[in-house]
């Protein structure tokens, strides 16, 4: 399936100008099966399907290419890659479109959907953690219980108390985690297919899936070479025990907007300070004006006092750590 993002080119201006090429043209091939995971469903145990959309510049190359993973948000109950989300005065952009664009400047992206709580997902052992590598009490605060039940309420589902929820998001947090941690497992293992250098991988995300991304990153620390989160924060691995000065992990270009959820606010700053004291390199970025909810296009303002739009920010970080 081929899209182009190219218009008002007609017959008349190809005769004009001969030379002039679509805007931006992308291939995507949707809905592709990157593994299986367990989820309870009726008191059924089963194994859901887990799959992801690929897109491909359109422009050939005999190279393999640097590759990008993306996580959609939806506070670990909803969403897809290709939906946005809106409110406080602010929307965001969906995966898909981070995508058309990352594919433009030469990425294959995979944007992949993953287990949620409403999946009431199943974690297998070999998710990379044991109990000591995890602090989940944070979820059962009343900040991430009230916060959480604001989406369960518009999806009709009942609230979460103290005493339920920190079981039901953290299988949801490290389900996540596990199906981030399969794409890029068969993303490697099919490097080939996918003309892709599985030594240049990047991992992006928004609110909860750069939540994901930071998790199997630093967390359960699979090996990518750089991480960008809008609005994501650390959830449930104990990020002091695991990040430390000996580990080799990635670069992380980081946005937190002015009037994000409290919990990002709360936690990022933190996180960032612990990558700061183990010498990980990061960028860490502000979007002013808005609240949980932003596009691409926004104008951020950088750590070091650059005023840039943050989809223009993002490509250069990734073309100077992947390219």
């Amino acid at each position: 399936m081929v899209f182009s993002l190219a218009m008002g080119l007609n017959a008349q201006d190809s005769f004009f100008n001969p030379e002039v090429p679509d805007i931006v043209q992308y291939t995507v091939i949707p809905d592709v099966k990157y593994g299986e995971a367990k989820v309870k469903q009726n008191g059924e145990v089963s194994n859901k399907d887990l799959t992801m959309d690929v897109y491909y510049p359109s422009e050939e190359s005999n190279e393999a290419r640097p590759a990008i993973i993306l996580s959609y948000g939806g506070s670990f109950h909803r969403g897809n890659p290709r939906s946005t989300y809106n409110g406080y005065g602010g929307q965001t952009t969906s995966m898909s479109q981070y995508a058309q664009r990352f594919a433009a400047e030469g990425y294959v992206v995979f944007t992949i959907n993953y287990r949620v709580a409403t999946d009431n997902p199943l974690v297998d052992e070999y998710s990379g953690y044991t109990e000591e590598d995890l602090d989940a009490s944070f979820l059962a605060s009343p900040a991430a219980v009230s916060q959480i039940n604001i989406i369960r309420a518009q999806m009709g589902l009942s609230a979460l108390t103290a005493d339920n929820a920190e079981e039901v998001l953290k299988a949801a947090v490290l389900a996540g985690a596990e199906d981030l941690t399969t794409a890029i497992k068969h993303v490697k293992m099919n490097n080939e297919k996918y003309q892709i250098n599985p030594d240049k991988i990047a991992l992006g995300g928004f609110s909860a899936g750069g939540s994901t991304s930071i998790n199997v990153a630093y967390g359960i620390q699979e090996e990518v070479a750089a991480v960008f989160t809008n609005s994501g924060f650390p959830a449930v691995y104990n990020m002091e025990k695991l990040v430390n000065a000996s580990s080799d992990l990635p670069p992380l270009l980081a946005f937190v907007s002015q009037h994000d959820y409290p919990v990002v606010k709360h936690l990022m700053p933190d996180f960032i300070k612990l990558l700061k004291q183990n010498n990980v390199e990061y960028q860490f970025n502000w979007v002013p004006g808005f609240g949980h909810f932003y596009p691409s296009g926004s104008t951020i303002l950088t750590d070091d006092g650059y005023v840039m739009p943050l989809e223009q920010l993002t490509i250069n970080f990734l073309n100077g750590v992947l390219k």
